[in-house]
């Protein structure tokens, strides 16, 4: 996020003045105002009074301090750390002026009377456009005094083919918020990892932090527990981080139109309720699909086979549409898998009879206390455009969070006490994962894994309404400013 300024305006007309002189005297007029910038969250921009300065007959000066200066003050009220750049917008320069003696300085002071060089520089190189000063400046808080000076070097040979041309320029501020990339975030995410978690049925609010495990591209850093520095704010919402896939993106989960703290109730937090499959009829096995094939098929794959729309996923796509594609952030977005697993623990896994009651795999990692990211069968690696590692039948790179993210996010055995980042849905409610449980014959109904306010695992008949949160990643090169807490999240730059 930049904003620019100009501070001041120096035209320099350069006229001979004596002729016959060895050194070159010079005119220049600079219609110079004073200011001061106030650095803020947006930083704003206020203009105090001042005067031009107008100087006449300059020549060639032996100390630097009668030259042409420029002053400015920056006042930087920002809680978060800010960067500034300075440079010249050039506009006209006469090749003889670019001579080593004709040289700049930028000096800073914390009084405003005792200055301090910290750039200087010539004008030997300087062309049409931009002459960088100094970028990358990290501005301190508070008040500081600034002034650019101009002179002609008169320790220096000058010569006499200077006279009689011309520099026009503009000095210029930009101030912005330092930024990272995502890949450089998830560096930072590794280098916090406490390693491979022992024991992922530990108590989560005794713990909170960064630890990592497999995923389907290599390892994955996730955050556990309570974290509070693992807010994003990205296309117009807030988003918590669940963790770092093994291919350098960054996965998040919709977490509302403002922050929410770590178990605050609110409904914002959601994008709507919705059944997991809307269905009147002919309960089968297919419909604990996030997307699903034949109905009363006699086999597996048939029945398994992603050629129709669940109604959440029609849900949640409508909303990405809405929402990320309309608004142009797709570019922000990458293509990752998101894991529908259909793999089988016990049953045949297809068709719509008490013989066919099938339990899922999640079913025995659940019970077992265990989770795992990879997701067994690339027919459920729900991808948009990737078919080498992924299925490629996404519609929008968007999805669920899955069963084992909420047991390695600590949703799973908390105590109603304890808090993660996942909590906070109004109480009684609960939202989707894309984890099937079972489809029970029984009951003829598909039931899938939700999560409840207090982010503990439930399971819920397909057809009852819950609450959405859309889970999406993004790309490594995508630059965030920020440090990732509620008041000051990681925000993606545009």
């Amino acid at each position: 996020m930049k904003k620019k300024f100009i501070i001041g305006i120096l035209i320099i007309l350069i006229i001979i003045i004596i002729a016959v002189s060895t050194l070159a005297l010079f005119t220049w007029t600079s219609p110079n105002t004073t200011l001061t910038l106030e650095v803020g969250e947006m930083t704003d921009v206020i203009f105090q009074e001042g005067n031009d300065i107008i100087a006449n007959n300059i020549g060639p000066v032996l100390n630097y301090e009668d030259g042409e200066t420029t002053e400015f003050t920056i006042i930087n009220n920002a809680e978060n750390e800010q960067q500034a750049k300075f440079y010249l917008d050039i506009s006209e320069i006469s090749d003889s002026l670019k001579e080593e003696s004709f040289k700049y300085l930028l000096q800073t002071s914390t009084d405003g009377t005792n200055y301090v060089t910290y750039k200087e520089g010539n004008f030997t190189s300087a062309t049409i456009g931009e002459l960088i000063i100094s970028e990358d400046e990290i501005l301190p808080s508070g008040r500081t005094y600034y002034r650019f000076i101009i002179y002609i070097d008169g320790n220096m040979e000058n010569p006499t083919s200077m006279m009689n041309n011309n520099l026009k320029a503009t000095f210029n501020v930009e101030t912005s918020l330092p930024s990272i990339t995502v890949a450089e975030l998830v560096e930072q995410m590794k280098n916090s990892s406490n390693g491979v978690k022992a024991n992922i049925s530990d108590n989560v609010s005794t713990e909170k932090g960064i630890w990592e495990t497999q995923d389907d591209y290599g390892t994955s850093y996730y955050f556990r527990g309570a974290v509070e520095n693992n807010y994003v704010y990205f296309a117009g919402y807030y988003w918590r981080i669940m963790r770092a896939n093994g291919n350098g993106t960054i996965r998040i989960i919709y977490d509302g139109t403002s922050a929410h703290s770590n178990g605050e109730l609110s409904n914002d937090r959601t994008i709507g309720e919705i059944a997991y499959n809307s269905i009147s009829s002919n309960y089968d096995n297919a419909y604990v699909g996030y997307m699903y094939g034949q109905i009363a098929s006699s086999n597996y794959n048939d029945t398994h086979a992603n050629t129709n729309n669940s109604t959440i996923k029609t849900f949640v796509d409508n909303w990405y549409k809405a929402n990320i594609i309309d608004k142009n952030y797709n570019d922000y977005v990458a293509d990752v898998i998101y894991c529908n697993d259909r793999s089988i623990y016990s049953g045949p896994g297809y068709g719509n009879s008490v013989m066919s009651s099938t339990h899922y795999s999640g079913y025995n990692r659940q019970t077992n206390k265990t989770a795992i990211l990879t997701c067994t069968n690339q027919n459920d690696r729900f991808t948009a455009d990737d078919v080498n590692i992924g299925n490629g039948a996404l519609t929008y790179p968007v999805g669920l969070i899955t069963l084992d993210e909420v047991i390695y996010a600590g949703g799973y055995n908390r105590s109603s006490a304890s808090e993660s980042y996942l909590d906070g849905v109004e109480t009684n409610s609960i939202w989707w994962t894309m984890t099937p449980n079972i489809f029970s014959g029984g009951l003829r109904t598909a039931i899938i894994y939700t999560i409840n306010n207090e982010g503990n695992l439930y399971t819920t008949n397909m057809t009852f309404s819950s609450h959405v949160r859309p889970v999406l990643s993004l790309k490594p090169s995508v630059e965030l400013t920020g440090n990732g807490t509620m008041t000051d999240p990681w925000v993606v730059q545009d």
